[in-house]
């Protein structure tokens, strides 16, 4: 996670996406506004963000509800660090198939036993056997990710809009 206030988070994606306030607006589901979030970006934090607010924002930026939280508190002024500096963050990994995700956790797992300093021992699971791949390993190579940035796109160009990059 980054250390950025959530004016500057806002303003980073804003600017590297070329979207207006109001493009920025529709890309978080209407919540909050184009004129909410010029402030957002340009004035001074007052109060936490709503609910519907880091939920749109959530839309909007592609990042989780946890760095946008973290990201109000510094805008807040609040001492905030983020929780473990070795947690590893997967995007979309909520939406991926139970036994991809036991693999990636799996995985975690030896990575973690290997630097904890037992070089020497690793689990159990880590002998090459079938029993240590999940069900569906050949899909998960062809696995090519989340497409919904394509529906957002074609629905674009079918009302007749440049894309929201």
């Amino acid at each position: 996670m980054s250390q950025q206030d959530l004016g500057s988070l806002l303003a980073d994606v804003k600017a590297n996406r070329h979207w207006s306030y109001e493009a920025m607006s529709r890309a978080c589901g209407g919540v909050p506004t184009g004129k909410r979030l010029f402030q957002l970006i340009n004035s001074p934090l007052k109060n936490f963000p709503d609910p519907d607010t880091i939920r749109g924002l959530q839309r909007a930026t592609g990042v989780g509800a946890t760095e946008i939280v973290m990201a109000a508190a510094r805008s807040l002024g609040l001492d905030v660090a983020d929780s473990d500096p070795d947690a590893l963050h997967i995007p979309g990994i909520s939406s991926i198939p139970d036994s991809t995700r036991e693999a990636l956790l799996a995985l975690g797992r030896e990575v973690s036993a290997l630097v904890g300093g037992n070089l020497g021992e690793v689990s159990e699971v880590s002998e090459a056997s079938d029993e240590a791949l999940p069900r569906n390993w050949n899909s998960l190579a062809a696995y090519e990710g989340p497409k919904e940035h394509l529906d957002r796109e074609r629905a674009w160009a079918k009302r007749g809009e440049e894309p929201q990059v």
